[in-house]
């Protein structure tokens, strides 16, 4: 397998610190409500599109959008890559 099968690219990376996933409860280890979720950490391993599971630390945020507690979640990949991710900046796009 070359390199670039087996990762996303390191141009769009699959997720970054600061990205805010909003997860369902089926896409999360033990989730029992929708989590939205402000990344603050990805391990390298993170943008291997080969793993099912990765784990993210990162801040949960309320509904209003202000952080609410530090969080440590297992996240499927798939929600990650089939989810719109608000990245911050000057606009917001979707993946």
């Amino acid at each position: 397998m070359s390199p670039e099968q087996g990762q996303a690219s390191r141009v769009n990376p699959l997720v970054t610190a600061g990205d805010v996933l909003t997860l369902q409860p089926c896409d999360y280890c033990i989730g029992q409500t929708v989590l939205s979720l402000q990344v603050t950490h990805v391990p390298r391993y993170a943008n291997f599109l080969a793993s099912r599971w990765v784990r993210l630390e990162g801040l949960e945020l309320r509904p209003d959008g202000t952080p609410w507690r530090e969080r440590v979640v297992m996240v499927r990949v798939q929600a990650i890559i089939d989810a719109p991710t608000a990245r911050p900046g000057p606009e917001t796009r979707e993946r």
